[in-house]
């Protein structure tokens, strides 16, 4: 969530701090007084290109600073970008006249393109002009799986779905692949090479390290040597452990314990000093001659310098060469086999595929009655809403194309949500859409630019309540010029214009309960008389009541 903005030389607000709370935030004011600078500003502090437009005249730089709260779907990004953060995030962009641009997230320098990713999917901004991510006919496939809930399922069609392209990928290939005599000569004489090796990294790693070993073996030797002295040699440490078990031979239970617990480490000191022995005596035996090692180790060094890979791959390219040349020797055997495969993981993807689109179908008609119903809620009686399934090619979401569709009127035909007019009906559609969709999605701030215009009465008071309702799980933002949706808020902020220099400008403060019952009585009647108020606070009442309710 936004828990503070701060805007300083941009457009026509000289300079200001606002603090905001969770929950539903409105922001009322006269037509011309800055509301829409304010939210304008928010947008282009997350994603706005540079542009000296912005600046206050007279300013050489514009500032504007937002502290949000981290939620956790930002922290792997911003850990992975290396950037400290606690609990905040404060984000400061400076647009200058002069070009010196910076962006900064906790004092580290970002990219733009690192921000609007960052933010893309916690911020919505909403206004009648606006397209968002609902009206983009790419987006409602994956709107409908996150409220059918299809998450689990999506991955395990997705994992089927990619072992599938790789069979087909390779059975591709194998159609394709075709060689000649001379080329089959050279796989046979690489393949008989590799095979007579016997390459193994496991036995590479130990003769390198016998090979150590080895070169150093008058140390080696003199060490252990020594090492079995001091243990075996007269008054060695085997000597010494020995006669002190005899001196604690006493009838004492204490010094029992501590004699017994010596001979245990007795015991396991023999076993070590056994080991020192082997190694020892492996110096001696006739198979780890250092000669042979090293010409061992001369065959893994000429092949990997030969195919320019190392162990690992030089076994993995032997496998191949025998693919390579089975399949020359019985191709239509072998890609018969791998068709087989091909079809059976199709099989599995394509079964799959059709759960999934059995559930988004059901879960579709669901779909459709809720948001008729959240259409309902807010005055939108005839509006019809649908989802069109059409069968596609297979993907990495299966085979289903969805679109939603809509009518905003009796007798209309569905269109794509996409070509429905703008305006005060498609406003509160959005607005329906969002409070089921903004649940289901990362979203921590929804911002709504006066989407409210051309309605009144119980119309307004219904748009309220939707965005109360929406602000219980996601911080929610409003401009609006109607009492009935701001009377819903939870915290009322209110933006005028100020003359006191020779510049206007735009300043913003917060409404104690009483100022919210006067700002209410001159929106809806442009006075504070006594009976303005009286039904000013009637209104917020019933509205807070209602939102409670």
């Amino acid at each position: 969530m936004l828990k503070s903005l701060y805007i300083k030389d941009y457009a026509i607000i000289s300079e200001l701090t606002v603090d905001f709370d969770s929950g539903f935030n409105v922001f009322t004011g006269e037509t011309g007084a800055g509301k829409s600078i304010i939210v304008g500003a928010l947008s282009y502090l997350i994603k706005g290109k540079a542009d000296p437009s912005v600046i206050r005249n007279g300013a050489s730089k514009a500032i504007i600073e937002g502290v949000f709260s981290v939620d956790e779907y930002m922290r792997p990004i911003l850990e992975e970008a290396d950037i400290d953060f606690d609990d905040e995030l404060i984000i400061r962009r400076i647009i200058s006249r002069d070009n010196r641009n910076s962006i900064r997230i906790n004092q580290c320098s970002v990219t733009l393109s690192f921000l609007s990713d960052l933010f893309s999917e916690h911020i919505d901004i909403h206004s009648q002009k606006d397209s968002q991510y609902l009206l983009n006919h790419r987006n409602h496939l994956i709107l409908l799986d996150r409220y059918v809930e299809n998450g689990d399922l999506l991955k395990e069609y997705g994992e089927r779905y990619s072992v599938y392209r790789k069979a087909q990928k390779e059975y591709d290939s194998l159609l394709n692949e075709t060689y000649n005599e001379a080329e089959i000569e050279f796989i046979r004489f690489d393949l008989d090479e590799l095979e007579k090796a016997s390459l193994d990294p496991e036995e590479e790693a130990d003769l390198e390290a016998k090979e150590k070993r080895y070169k150093s073996a008058e140390k080696y030797l003199n060490s252990l040597n020594s090492a079995l002295e001091l243990y075996d040699g007269e008054e060695g440490i085997s000597e010494r452990l020995t006669a002190l078990v005899r001196e604690l031979n006493l009838d004492d239970e204490g010094i029992r314990q501590i004699r017994d617990g010596i001979e245990s480490l007795s015991y396991d000191l023999s076993d070590k000093i056994d080991e020192v022995r082997r190694i020892l005596d492996s110096f001696n035996e006739e198979d780890l001659n250092i000669d042979r090692i090293e010409e061992r180790l001369y065959t893994y060094s000429r092949l990997r310098r030969k195919y320019g890979l190392d162990t690992e791959g030089l076994v993995q390219k032997k496998e191949e060469l025998k693919e390579r040349l089975r399949f020359f020797e019985d191709k239509d055997f072998v890609i018969a086999e791998k068709k087989k495969e091909v079809d059976f993981k199709l099989k599995e993807a394509l079964d799959l595929a059709d759960t999934l689109h059995q559930r988004r179908f059901e879960g579709a008609k669901t779909l459709e009655d809720r948001i008729v119903r959240e259409c309902r809620d807010l005055m939108l009686e005839n509006a019809s809403f649908s989802v069109r399934f059409e069968k596609g090619d297979l993907g990495s979401r299966g085979y289903d194309e969805t679109e939603f569709l809509v009518s905003m009127n009796k007798g209309e035909s569905l269109k794509p949500l996409r070509n429905v007019a703008s305006g005060g009906e498609i406003s509160r559609l959005m607005l329906a859409l969002k409070s089921i969709f903004t649940s289901l999605s990362d979203t921590s701030l929804v911002i709504f630019d006066e989407i409210d215009s051309g309605v009144s009465g119980r119309t307004a008071l219904a748009i309220g309540q939707k965005m109360a309702k929406i602000a219980k799980r996601t911080q929610v933002m409003t401009i609006t010029h109607l009492a009935a949706v701001a009377a819903c808020a939870d915290s009322h902020y209110y933006i005028y214009k100020s003359d006191e220099t020779d510049q206007t400008t735009t300043k913003i403060r917060s409404l104690n309960r009483d100022e919210i019952i006067s700002e209410l009585a001159f929106i809806s009647n442009a006075d504070d008389s006594e009976t303005s108020r009286k039904a000013a606070e009637e209104l917020y009442l019933q509205a807070q009541e209602s939102v409670r309710s």
